[in-house]
């Protein structure tokens, strides 16, 4: 939508938040600049600016708008399906919806394979306010299942690779995944979500 000829394009803070999302999980931080995304957006020079102040402001508001929108997806999705009956079912069911909500978030997963490669404030600020808290219930239901001999004795960081850098690249290797698709079909979210679940869960298992 345009406000008029000649004038800026007017966009909703969600696209804005969106397409600076693409731009720092393409190149980075440092390489992302406020003059750049308004100049994709066909925005004046300062519109950024006035709207979210700092880069690093616009960087928070980006990440708290696509974990908050992730993760209360994966309390929907979760929430739509009949409970597990077990512990073990329902550390496989927090994978598979971890997965499947996931596969909606490619660039928020090329961004956090970006910023996990060297320490810095917003590597901090992700792993304070959402990795770290996302973490702690099924750091307790894997230590449950560990103290009842169903699963061995598992870092939690050891799940939280496999699952969001080792499976969920399916999904942010999309062009390369796709390559698969002659051998093993097209791409179905849910099923490879639940093999990729399933093959982890079990994998942990005594």
């Amino acid at each position: 939508m345009t406000a008029g000829r000649g004038r800026p394009k007017l966009h909703t803070d969600q696209q804005i938040l969106e397409a600076a999302l693409r731009m720092f999980a393409t190149y980075g931080y440092d390489g992302m600049s406020l003059r750049s995304l308004n100049r994709e957006l066909g925005l004046s020079h300062s519109a950024i600016h006035q709207r979210f102040g700092t880069k690093e402001d616009l960087y928070k508001a980006v990440i708290d708008h696509e974990f908050g929108t992730m993760f209360r997806e994966i309390r929907e999705h979760l929430r739509a399906l009949p409970r597990p009956d077990s512990e073990l079912g329902e550390l496989q069911s927090q994978f598979k919806a971890f997965l499947i909500v996931s596969s909606k978030h490619p660039y928020l997963n090329r961004l956090m394979n970006n910023e996990g490669l060297e320490d810095s404030w917003h590597l901090d600020h992700i792993y304070k306010k959402y990795v770290q808290p996302s973490l702690a219930p099924i750091r307790k239901l894997m230590d449950d299942l560990a103290k009842k001999k169903v699963i061995k004795p598992t870092a939690v960081r050891t799940a939280f690779f496999l699952i969001a850098h080792g499976a969920a690249a399916l999904f942010t290797l999309d062009a390369l995944s796709a390559k698969f698709n002659s051998a093993d079909g097209p791409i179905d979210v849910d099923t490879l979500a639940d093999e990729a679940a399933w093959v982890i869960v079990n994998g942990l298992r005594r």
